[in-house]
This record gives C-alpha cells, sequence and structure tokens, in this order.
C-alpha cells in the first residue's frame, strides 16, 4: 500500500510537471474578449495560463472590478463566512460580524485599522475595509503566508489632503510607510474603479515586508509581484496607450529599479511617465517568471526560503538558478515581445462582459 501511495504521488508530480512544460493551452472558440473571462489565479494553475491568442484577444486577466458586474455577490470563505463588498454592509445598513469594532473616526476587523475623518459614517468607509480585507485573504492564500500584525489604513478627505500627506500625486494609488498606508482618498479609487486593484498591491507589498524580515528584495520583483497579484496589466495598457508614439514605453531592470526605489519626479508629468512605464516593466518582468519560469509555485519556495532565514540570492539561485541581478537579466522585459502581442489597445475592464 505504501509503494503504490508513493507511486501515485511521483505520477501526480510528473503529471503536474508535463502540464507546467507543455506550453499554454490551445486557444478556445470562441475567443474571450474580456479581461473578466479569462481565469482568475489559482495555486494549483499549470502554467503558462494563456495562449497568446487569447491574451491578444482579451488582454491580460482583471478580475478586480467584479463587484460592479450584474449578479454580484460576496465570496464566501472556507470557514463558510463571505467577505468583499457588500459583507460588511450593504447600502446604509451595517451588517453584523464577528470582530468588526467600531468607533468614532475608526474601524477595526481582523487585519485592519481603518481610520477616517468624523465626516463620513461609519457605513461610508466599510468598503475600504471590504476590498482590503479581500485583498488580505486572497493575497495569503496565494503566497502562503498569514500576515502576524495590523495594517494600518488612513483615508484623507480629499485629494488636497493626500498630496499634503503622501507627496503622491493621483497617479500614484497610495503610499505606504511600514504598516501604515495612506490611501488615495477611497471616493476618488472607487470612482476611477481603482479601489480593488490598490488594496491588493498595498497588502501584497505589505504581507512581502512581513514575510522578508530584515532582508529586501529588489523592487522590480515586490512592484512586481504586488502588480501581478492586483492584476494591472490591462490598467499598464490604458496608462502607457499615450506615450507610445514618443518612443519606447518598456524600460530595462536597471532603469525600472531606479525609479521603483527613488522618490517621485518633482515634474507631475515626468513622475507619471516614469511611474507607469517602471510599474509596467515590473509587471512584464514578473509575469515572464510566473507565467514561463515555472508558476507561483516557484515564487512561493523562494518566498518561503527568505522566510525561513536563507539569503536571498542563494533562495533564487535554489530556485531559478541566479541571483537576484542574473535573474532581473533573464528576465529584462526589453529584450521579447509584449504578452499581448500588438494589441495594446486601451481596454474597458471596468464595464462587464457582454452577455
Amino acid at each position: 500500500m505504501i509503494r503504490t501511495a508513493a507511486a501515485l504521488v511521483v505520477l501526480a508530480t510528473l503529471l503536474v510537471a508535463c502540464a507546467q512544460e507543455s506550453g499554454p493551452p490551445d486557444p478556445p472558440d470562441p475567443l474571450p474578449t474580456h479581461p473578466a473571462q479569462l481565469a482568475p489565479l489559482s495555486v494549483d494553475d499549470s502554467f503558462p495560463r494563456f495562449h497568446p491568442d487569447v491574451l491578444a484577444s482579451a488582454g491580460y486577466p482583471d478580475h478586480r472590478h467584479v463587484y460592479g458586474y450584474p449578479g454580484y455577490q460576496p465570496p464566501v470563505a472556507d470557514d463558510g463566512a463571505t467577505y468583499g463588498i457588500h459583507s460588511l454592509a450593504r447600502g446604509t445598513q451595517l451588517l453584523p460580524r464577528e470582530g468588526l469594532e467600531i468607533a468614532s473616526g475608526e474601524v477595526r476587523y481582523r487585519h485592519l485599522h481603518l481610520r477616517h475623518g468624523p465626516e463620513f459614517e461609519a457605513v461610508g468607509v466599510m468598503p475600504v475595509v471590504e476590498v482590503f480585507d479581500w485583498a488580505q485573504r486572497e493575497i495569503s492564500e496565494l503566497l502562503g503566508h498569514e500576515p502576524a500584525d495590523t495594517l494600518h489604513l488612513v483615508n484623507p478627505v480629499d485629494l488636497d489632503e493626500y498630496r499634503a500627506r503622501t507627496g503622491h500625486e493621483f497617479h500614484r494609488l497610495y503610499r505606504r510607510d511600514g504598516s501604515t498606508v495612506i490611501m488615495e482618498p477611497a471616493k476618488v479609487l472607487f470612482a476611477r474603479g481603482l479601489a480593488l486593484h490598490a488594496a491588493f498591491h498595498a497588502v501584497a507589498t505589505w504581507e512581502l515586508d512581513g514575510m522578508l524580515g530584515d532582508q529586501e528584495l529588489p523592487r522590480w520583483f515586490t512592484e512586481g509581484l504586488a502588480s501581478y497579484l492586483a492584476e494591472d496589466g490591462v490598467h499598464f495598457l490604458s496608462y502607457v496607450l499615450m506615450f507610445r508614439d514618443d518612443g519606447p514605453v518598456i524600460l530595462t531592470p536597471e532603469a525600472t529599479e531606479v525609479i521603483l526605489s527613488g522618490a517621485p519626479d518633482p515634474d507631475k508629468e515626468v513622475d507619471k511617465l516614469q511611474y507607469r512605464t517602471a510599474g509596467y516593466s515590473a509587471f512584464l518582468m514578473m509575469w515572464e517568471l510566473v507565467e514561463n519560469r515555472g508558476g507561483l509555485s516557484k515564487i512561493r519556495r523562494f518566498l518561503h526560503r527568505v522566510r525561513d532565514g536563507e539569503a536571498a540570492d542563494e533562495a533564487c539561485d535554489h530556485v531559478w538558478g541566479h541571483d537576484l541581478a542574473g535573474l532581473a537579466r533573464e528576465l529584462d522585459p526589453t529584450t521579447r515581445p509584449e504578452p499581448v502581442g500588438e494589441a495594446v489597445q486601451a481596454r474597458q475592464p471596468g464595464r462587464p462582459p457582454a452577455s
């Protein structure tokens, strides 16, 4: 019986390996035409997940607008609890939930502590808690790591307060210092359709910091992974579309690292160009690493080795055969076409797929 079980384990391992090395699946007929029609990311996925024709037709996957689509229902966790939009409040009604604590100007729930101005009712800011809780639950599942501390959220009254407190313009959706996130005002993020994207990105960088302890990874890795998990790719296509006629919008790893690790450029328009092209370049590096170089399991293996005390370069060499600098050279996005091919037009994932 033990030998049979062992043989089954070996067979399963070989099947997974074959699935991961067999190339992208054949394109369906008809091709999907909307980013939300692509399969959401799962720990158990085979990689690459998409045929090039699928990406050329639908763009990068984007499921961060689903709460605005007809028929949306809050997701359900393993313990049967709902989470996400409409899980803690619906309309003007607060929904009872164990662990939800509300006081004047603040809300606490699970790993989150939101502070907001007295001009807001608790029910009015509850969507902020809902999207960040949504992000935390799913990021923890994807990374295989549960945070041990609390993320402190600050929701400014308006963009003027956001600029004053962060030094950021609207194209930078939040500023995080350790476990404190000053977010672009929630009403702005939701109006722009970027609330869940921002939450996933901020939570991912926060959880990565918690996993890594005293070790630091290059910003192309952490920002790229955060954007990959936040499914920012479709929006990056739209962001850089306006710059394509003026020159390359994809940067080398060295240029990407300089921009993402530096302070914002004082010229707002220069900073917008640099930040968005560097963000897209980091996203492309991580897309290549996850989709074509071993999948999410290798990302988790690397992060867990670093979490357990191994030096980052040694862990990287163990998993991918390069130190981090060598891996960056391997992933240089200027050396390969964009995954979407020539289909670099803007898309509108905020609008639901056509029925």
